[in-house]
């Protein structure tokens, strides 16, 4: 029994050691999830990953929250939040999306949704070319795009 206890910590232990590391702009693909990294933690193990893809054209805030509850599991359209720090590592991400083709990338001119409500009626949008955030009526149509942990 020892021995099996034993066996099963250095196997679990080797697993970790080679899970990869990664970093802002990488590419993520494992067990079908894909997307580009856009924040890590300290031990490069975990992180957010940004989607590949976003639906094709522009909705208002209540048809992407539709939209998002039709999201595989572990996808979730980004809080205000987050949104904020992908705008801090956007070029590097929207780099590694154009490598993998030109109609992937974030779309700098647009606004996208966020999940986070200013009030009521209002919600936060962040545009990437600018930097600019802040509330927008819910029935205005803008971009959205989903993320994911890993």
């Amino acid at each position: 029994m020892r021995r099996l206890f034993t066996l099963i910590c250095a196997l679990f232990a080797l697993s970790n050691l080679s899970a990869q590391n990664y970093k802002v702009g990488d590419l993520y693909d494992v067990d079908g999830k894909k997307g580009v990294v856009f924040e890590v933690a300290e031990d490069g193990k975990h992180g957010k990953i940004i989607a590949l893809t976003e639906p094709r054209g522009i909705m208002t805030w209540y048809k992407a929250m539709e939209w998002g509850k039709q999201l595989e599991a572990g996808w979730y359209i980004p809080s205000h939040k987050e949104l904020l720090t992908l705008l801090d590592v956007y070029e590097v991400v929207n780099e590694k999306l154009r490598e993998v083709s030109d109609k992937l990338t974030i779309h700098s001119s647009h606004f996208y949704w966020s999940t986070t409500e200013f009030d009521p009626d209002c919600v936060w949008v962040v545009c990437m070319a600018t930097g600019s955030s802040g509330g927008s009526y819910k029935l205005n149509p803008f971009n959205v795009r989903a993320i994911s942990k890993f």
